[in-house]
């Protein structure tokens, strides 16, 4: 919930004024209970989900309106309003609208790396980022598309960067031979050899449609049907690499080590740059491991750890989290993350890939680090077996 909208009434402890003009016109404060009840249950945080509604009071009559992606959060809240004895006019908008998209309420990304913003509008902030052959969940669309990936983070994408597809479309292109994108960064061309005119660039992660061989190349489709060729050294067909891909820490921490030295990015979630989270998020997904996209998000993914003084509770690979410690007149702030590789030791994103160690004897020493570390997160074990934390196959979007 951002905000509530009331034209004709509003709480009457905001604006006493208000009151007197309009007596019988006080927003009852059951029913705002019950909206963050609704909230609380179906949209714990906005970035994952949307709730925005309106209320205009008359009495004992509502009229509800504003939109929502969870419409089972739309049923409960007009069932709950209806239940303390009101009458209610629902106009609340369900997304996806199917009629306004045409039923081409998913996507495909279409190019390597497609940038997300807060809102639609290039002067807005980046939020992330997704890969092509993702697939995503679209929501509504203006000049842009408000779109929701597999992590279930809501942003803002060109349309331009986005095969529009029905459902069946979709399925359709999950079903099919794909490669997969083991290179940091790549080509695929439009004839099988280097020296051709290239079709595009890709990035780890990045999948497209496999259409056969030919030589050292695969032959390969993009979502909106272009077509070239990507060399066999670049990329791996997606079933063979499933079948063998491990999720051990060691494994991990060895691909997280790969991305030593590619920059820092705000909104960042590929190997062309990542931001601390985007570091985490881009390595656990070249394991086929989605995470949530935010530190404050994964912090609360696995089992929470608290940290012993000499770090012998931890085990490598457990994320390390990082920021403002809890004060009587403030909550515990996650601003940070990065991955335990052991010995005191760990891998993150600040300013670049890096490793660092929390131990003052070696040459990489990261006093400031420690000194706003909170706690740890074991998350491997909890793969596919807890909301959120999850492989490709198990994620609605991929089914």
């Amino acid at each position: 919930m951002k905000y509530f909208v009331l034209t004709l009434c509003i709480f009457a402890s905001v604006n006493q004024s208000l009151k007197a003009q309009s007596q019988k016109c006080v927003f009852p404060t059951e029913m705002a209970s019950l909206y963050d009840e609704v909230k609380q249950k179906y949209v714990p945080d906005r970035r994952e989900a949307m709730l925005d509604i309106k209320f205009v009071v008359e009495g004992r009559s509502v009229r509800l309106s504003g939109e929502t992606d969870q419409s089972e959060a739309r049923e409960e809240l007009v069932s709950g309003i209806r239940s303390l004895g009101y009458e209610v006019k629902d106009e609340i908008r369900v997304l996806p609208d199917e009629a306004e998209l045409d039923g081409r309420s998913w996507g495909i990304v279409d190019v390597s790396v497609c940038n997300l913003r807060t809102r639609g509008d290039y002067g807005e902030e980046q939020s992330s980022q997704a890969l092509l052959g993702m697939p995503v969940r679209i929501l509504k669309k203006d000049n842009w598309l408000q779109i929701q990936t597999p992590d279930r983070y809501l942003a803002w994408v060109l349309p331009s960067a986005v095969k529009r597809v029905t459902k069946a479309e979709l399925e359709e292109w999950n079903c099919a031979p794909k490669v997969v994108v083991t290179s940091i960064f790549g080509f695929v061309y439009s004839k099988p050899s280097v020296n051709a005119q290239t079709v595009s660039d890709v990035v780890a992660s990045d999948r497209l449609k496999l259409l056969g061989s030919s030589g050292k190349f695969y032959k390969v489709e993009y979502p909106d049907g272009r077509q070239g060729y990507i060399q066999k050294s670049a990329c791996e067909p997606l079933d063979q690499w499933c079948k063998h891909i491990k999720q051990d820490a060691q494994s991990i921490i060895s691909t997280g080590k790969r991305l030593v030295g590619i920059p820092y990015m705000w909104g960042g979630t590929s190997t062309k740059g990542v931001d601390c989270s985007g570091f985490v998020r881009t390595t656990l997904l070249m394991h086929d491991i989605i995470i949530p996209r935010d530190a404050s998000l994964q912090a609360y993914k696995g089992q929470r750890i608290e940290i012993d003084a000499d770090f012998s509770n931890l085990q490598a690979g457990d994320l390390l989290f990082f920021g403002r410690k809890a004060t009587a007149g403030g909550r515990e702030r996650v601003v940070h993350v990065g991955i335990y590789t052991g010995n005191k030791r760990f891998i993150h994103s600040l300013g670049y890939v890096r490793e660092a160690s929390f131990n003052p004897a070696d040459s990489d020493y990261d006093e400031y680090d420690l000194g706003r570390l909170l706690f740890a997160a074991r998350v491997l074990p909890f793969i596919n077996k807890e909301k959120g934390l999850c492989t490709t196959d198990q994620n609605e979007f991929y089914k």
